[in-house]
């Protein structure tokens, strides 16, 4: 994507005629480098949090907060992907395209409901480990 603008950048400037695709692709990498990092960060537990409260709550209700605010990453991940779908299945029934170079644009937005559906599951997944780690924490299996 760097390479691609950076060479149209130095075509239009040197030879005076940019690549004319390289805005629309230079997009098209945006959006799948952006929603195809989300599930990536989400697995390696490298996206931002805001725990300034839940550090001063207990053990249980820090517990309580994470699984309030994984419930609502769940609604708003299910909304998004549900309002992408139809996006991506209106693009698919009418053919759209890119203005200028015609690059066919409903698997570009395929990208956006299947990263949020890859986030739920990671979600749900990490927070089912939480749960175990915390019952495995209260009955005292986890102790050696």
């Amino acid at each position: 994507m760097t390479g691609l603008v950076l060479v149209s950048t130095l075509m239009r400037y040197l030879a005076g005629s940019p690549i004319g695709f390289s805005d629309e692709l230079s997009g098209l990498l945006f959006l799948s480098l952006s929603f195809l990092s989300l599930p990536h960060v989400l697995n390696t537990s490298q996206h931002i949090r805001i725990d300034l409260l839940v550090r001063k709550l207990s053990h249980r209700l820090a517990v309580a907060a994470d699984i309030f605010a994984n419930a609502i990453f769940i609604a708003f991940a299910t909304t998004f992907a549900y309002q992408a779908w139809d996006f991506m299945m209106f693009s698919f029934q009418i053919g759209s395209r890119s203005e200028i170079s015609g690059v066919l644009l409903w698997p570009w937005m395929a990208l956006m409901p299947m990263s949020m559906l890859l986030c739920i599951l990671i979600v749900v997944r990490n927070g089912l480990r939480s749960l175990a780690g915390s019952a495995d924490e209260t009955s005292g299996e986890g102790l050696s």
